[in-house]
């Protein structure tokens, strides 16, 4: 073994105790599902010999479809959310939830992949049959449903720190089409702060674009 190879397996142990709910420290930076010496490298360059100051990699809520049009059906049967991955690695979303307007727990062993996206629906055999294969779709608990005329959304981490809140509306310059139009709400992405109305627009697409990129993304 060479002197590289024992330096990163004695770091490796280190790291691995030093995984934690303070910070998505996460062992598998590169996405590969395993812990490799790439990881470690990051890892040390990154975070030291600890995880204290890491800072969360977060998900970006993407998309609201709170009204659908008599359409494509019934609101419970088309309502859905959608969770953006911005960053070029997966993340695994296990002990994250959404809380306030809908509440849904996040299982371990959820990922999204890089780039890719996740969808939480009222009714999760509807959305499985018009996402991509592979896309995760999780069910809202309970009774929870998105209100026609609007609430704030909390993406919550682990550690119970908010990442995002969201209050949609059907007034106060949010957009009209995705009020029972058959449109979704879409972010428009990049440094668009989703907290805004101004930074979302309604889909091109009749239901949206559920586990896609949004039909509308600005460049």
């Amino acid at each position: 073994m060479s002197n590289l190879s024992f330096c990163l397996t004695t770091s490796a142990i280190g790291m691995l105790s030093l995984v934690n709910v303070q910070g998505q420290c996460n062992a598998d930076l590169n996405g590969n599902h395993m812990v490799d010496n790439h990881d470690l490298l990051i890892l040390l360059a990154d975070y030291g010999q600890g995880c204290e100051d890491a800072e969360w990699h977060d998900p970006v809520l993407s998309e609201i479809h709170y009204n659908p049009s008599i359409e494509q059906g019934t609101d419970s049967d088309h309502e859905f959310l959608e969770l953006t991955n911005p960053h070029p690695f997966d993340l695994h979303l296990g002990g994250w939830s959404l809380a306030d307007g809908i509440d849904c727990v996040f299982p371990s062993g959820t990922w999204i992949e890089a780039h890719g996206q996740l969808v939480v629906a009222n009714t999760p055999e509807v959305l499985d049959s018009l996402v991509p294969a592979f896309t995760p779709v999780l069910a809202m608990s309970g009774s929870s449903g998105l209100h026609n005329s609007g609430e704030t959304l909390r993406l919550v981490r682990p550690d119970a720190s908010v990442a995002q809140t969201v209050t949609y509306s059907d007034t106060d310059g949010w957009p009209d089409d995705a009020d029972g139009g058959g449109a979704s709400l879409e972010w428009l992405g990049g440094a668009h702060d989703n907290a805004l109305p101004t930074s979302w627009v309604a889909s091109s697409a009749l239901g949206g674009s559920p586990g896609l990129p949004n039909s509308t993304w600005a460049d």
